[in-house]
């Protein structure tokens, strides 16, 4: 698969904020809260954010690269009907390389809710290792969370 990262439209924002997930990952709809909506209707202001596109030029997901306390933090959603797959892996490495390329960093954390089995694999896979577990509240609800990391041999 061919990813293209832009930076984020309105339209792309638009369609963002519909998507909505089976089961406990309705955690992450975008219409769960209206501070998750706002955030995904204006996606487009976000200085590291970005989406992503196919080759049959549809909108795959999102991905943003914060930077904070001299520390990267990524952050992933994949479209609803794209999950548990089996492209997760593929998808998660071409953002990585992406934000290696461009931000420059030698390592990289993430939050991922521990609920969210599928997506620890996934991390765990390409490198990434558990540093802490620790609740959070998030959309209106406490949550239990990883805080998970990946370094790169210089």
């Amino acid at each position: 698969m061919r990813i293209e990262f832009r930076k984020p439209t309105k339209e792309d924002g638009q369609s963002i904020v519909t998507w909505r997930y089976e089961g406990i990952y309705s955690f992450y709809n975008n219409d769960k809260t209206e501070a998750k909506k706002q955030w995904a209707l204006n996606i487009h202001k976000e200085e590291y954010a970005f989406v992503m596109y196919d080759e049959e030029n549809k909108l795959i997901g999102n991905c943003s690269f914060d930077y904070d306390d001299n520390q990267y933090m990524f952050g992933i959603q994949m479209r609803p009907d794209l999950t548990g797959k089996g492209m997760g892996t593929e998808i998660v490495k071409a953002i990585l390389e992406f934000g290696k390329e461009k931000y420059k960093f030698d390592n990289i954390e993430l939050l991922v809710a521990k609920f969210n089995e599928r997506a620890i694999r996934v991390y765990e896979k390409l490198g990434f290792e558990k540093v802490d577990e620790f609740m959070l509240h998030v959309n209106n609800e406490d949550k239990e969370f990883i805080a998970m990391k990946k370094v790169w041999n210089i």
